[in-house]
């Protein structure tokens, strides 16, 4: 057996062991569309900057692993500070992890849904919607898409509702620039992504904020668009990679350093101008 395999091994073993460090912190096991959560934590319901809605409160898929949940809580209470608003945390995971009828991943703790920040006609920031999502197009504007024609929206608040370009950018800076936890994937439609990309730039926005960004944000194939929510997604923690947590798709370029030779768990902002412009990847899984 190599010394790795017998150091995971080890890892494991003080896993079981009562009073050990893994009974005190939570652990990411296996992927993001088939795993669990041993000790998660639970998103509380209101913070700094963040509120959980009704709907979403009452689905009871709050639990994430420490590091997601501090991501999220940091994130909202910057743009908090920034421009004052509220963001929606929509699911994260069930408590043990694993499926749920809502959604095929979200399983190990790893995945959050962030409702859109939105202004009204007059600019005005408004608070998350309690009762279900907004569908934006690239123009801002709410739409009912066509698998809601024949019911349309419960939510009485949709059609005052328009995608705030602004705080919406910030959110997406502050999870990237986060210091303790990187993000592998935010999902969101390709209008709204090209929509806070010409914000950014507009604005004047870090240069390698903008082109991580742009690596970042997808559109996913497979699935709905994701015009009315982000779809988060982080990689293991080092920690939880030795305790069978599993990542799955690109290991961007700027990450393969310290994902091999486990060096710091954040973004290096300090990346040559060639590598922003030409951005690279690495697959792993």
């Amino acid at each position: 057996m190599g010394s790795a395999l017998v150091f995971a091994a080890l890892l494991l073993g003080a896993c079981a062991t009562p009073g050990r460090w893994t009974d005190y912190t939570s652990v990411s096991v296996g992927k993001s569309n088939e795993g669990r959560i041993h000790r998660p934590v639970k998103m509380r319901p209101r913070g700094r900057g963040f509120l959980v809605p009704s709907t979403w409160r009452e689905r009871g898929n709050q639990w994430g692993t420490t590091e997601l949940v501090g991501m999220v809580e940091r994130a909202a209470g910057k743009v908090r500070d920034q421009k004052r608003a509220t963001l929606g945390v929509a699911d994260l995971s069930p408590k043990r992890g694993g499926k749920s009828i809502w959604h095929a991943s979200h399983q190990s703790g790893r995945d959050v849904d962030l409702i859109f920040y939105t202004v009204d006609e007059r600019g005005k920031t408004q608070p998350p919607p309690e009762v279900e999502m907004v569908h934006f197009d690239g123009s801002g504007e709410p739409f009912i898409p066509r698998h809601m024609r024949t019911t349309g929206y419960e939510e009485p608040t949709w059609e005052t509702r328009r995608f705030d370009d602004a705080r919406n950018w910030l959110l997406i800076e502050a999870l990237l620039s986060d210091r303790a936890v990187r993000v592998q994937w935010i999902f969101v439609s390709n209008a709204l992504e090209a929509r806070m990309l010409r914000w950014a730039e507009r604005h004047d926005r870090p240069r390698w904020l903008i082109e991580y960004g742009r690596e970042i944000m997808r559109q996913p194939g497979a699935s709905a668009p994701h015009d009315d929510h982000f779809h988060v997604r982080v990689y293991c923690s080092r920690a939880d990679r030795a305790l069978g947590c599993e990542d799955t798709g690109p290991i961007w370029q700027h990450e393969k350093k310290t994902y091999k030779y486990a060096g710091p768990e954040r973004y290096d902002p300090n990346l040559t101008r060639a590598l922003l412009a030409r951005p690279m990847f690495f697959f792993h899984g």
